[in-house]
């Protein structure tokens, strides 16, 4: 193809209409057109234009894997899509749709994996390019603008299958990790800061080693799509409440709820004390951990609900406070007895005199209700000092404690200048 027909793979994408002079040469030449649709849009506006900005070098490592410099690159309308229209002479040969599919698998597969490695925290998370792929013919009766869109329409048909097949394998994925009890449930402690006393230990659920629903946000991500977070809840929970058996018998247990196990047989009257009783758990022993979202997105149910929860033995504590939610007046209502600071208030909380504000401020709040603050993600002795300036008692982190299975982890390292001794 003669050089002034546009850009190739390694320039910069324009809207594919501005290529339509280069398309119809090609449907004349090879007497077909090919194209990958590869779609962006469930990363966010924000993760597409990080990779727009690396889309060229990303798309050069595709040579030899489904693409070749002497592509044509493009975006659609909404700016969320690379178009690659394949050039031709291609292949020895005729081109053969099996070609484009295996083409649009190995694009796919290496975008994928490559996203993982941006260092963008936009391009982070469960959502995945898809690729789709198209053939149209040279037409004669048909203008060759048509046949293009005709191209883009077909493409997408691919990507939004391509989207139902992988759903349809992560949620096939997700019932086989339920039924032969792939979870595994660590225990991370919680200390009481100034006599470095463990308070308890809070059950975190992780998916099977090795792959990308390892971490518990990503697998109830999962979930959510495949319509099983109660049925994944409800695993987790049973499996925290076991595995407790082997916890130090005055360790206070905190567990993970969602809003469905509220309306769990299984985790109401009778039922659940007889299920505590194989254990040998005391509701006095466990807290309820709900995150602060849920609480505010389902305040009435949660309000009613916890009430008998509470007047069996059980405590409440509210997760992710200050993340953002701005929900206090509710959470107030709900007696809580423990508020778990977000992670992201106390990262760098010793150099952000904002954060170490607010902190002051839940701290304030907290004393009014009742409440005891529990900060989480503490992660480097600086951290800790300024947590405990702020007369912040307990707390949990890296520093203090990694998860791990039931045994308890060694005491945590005493910061250098900061006496954590107890009276």
């Amino acid at each position: 193809m003669n050089e002034r027909l546009g850009p190739r793979v390694g320039s910069e994408p324009v809207p594919y209409w501005e290529r339509a002079e280069e398309l119809r040469h090609i449907l004349e030449v090879q007497g077909c057109l090919g194209l990958l649709l590869i779609d962006f849009s469930e990363l966010g506006s924000g993760a597409f234009a990080e990779l727009l900005r690396t889309s060229r070098d990303l798309l050069m490592e595709l040579q030899g894997e489904g693409v070749r410099s002497t592509d044509i690159l493009a975006t659609n309308d909404k700016g969320d899509t690379f178009l690659v229209f394949l050039s031709p002479k291609r292949h020895e040969g005729t081109m053969r749709v099996s070609d484009l599919g295996s083409a649009s698998a190995r694009v796919e597969d290496h975008l994928n994996r490559r996203l993982v490695q941006l260092a963008s925290p936009d391009l982070r998370g469960g959502h995945q390019v898809a690729v789709g792929s198209s053939l149209v013919f040279e037409n004669p009766l048909v203008k060759p603008e048509r046949l293009v869109s005709r191209l883009v329409d077909e493409a997408w048909e691919s990507v939004r299958a391509r989207r139902r097949e992988r759903e349809l394998q992560e949620r096939r994925w997700l019932q086989e990790v339920l039924l032969e009890d792939k979870l595994a449930t660590l225990f991370q402690p919680v200390f009481e800061l100034p006599r470095r006393a463990i308070l308890g230990y809070e059950a975190l659920t992780r998916g099977p080693s090795g792959t990308t629903y390892h971490m518990p946000l990503r697998l109830f991500e999962m979930a959510s799509e495949s319509d099983l977070v109660f049925e994944l809840d409800r695993k987790c929970r049973r499996r925290a409440l076991t595995a407790s058996r082997s916890l130090p018998r005055d360790a206070v247990l905190f567990v993970n709820v969602v809003p469905s196990a509220m309306h769990d047989p299984e985790f109401q009257g009778p039922a659940l004390l007889r299920f505590l009783g194989a254990p040998d758990l005391e509701p006095g022993r466990i807290v309820l951990e709900i995150t602060e979202k849920y609480a505010i997105e389902n305040y009435t149910m949660f309000e009613e609900s916890l009430e008998e929860f509470t007047r069996i033995g059980f405590r409440i504590a509210v997760d992710d406070v200050g993340a953002g939610h701005s929900g206090l007046e509710k959470i107030a209502h709900l007696n809580p007895r423990y508020l778990k600071l977000d992670l992201k208030l106390i990262k760098d909380i010793d150099s952000s005199y904002i954060r170490r504000e607010m902190t002051r401020a839940l701290k304030g709040f907290a004393d009014r209700i009742g409440s005891t603050i529990i900060a989480e993600g503490i992660e480097r002795e600086a951290e800790l000092r300024a947590l405990m300036d702020l007369g912040i008692d307990y707390g949990q982190g890296f520093l203090l404690g990694r998860p791990a299975p039931a045994a308890p982890p060694a005491l945590p390292p005493q910061p250098s200048g900061a006496s954590l001794a107890g009276p």
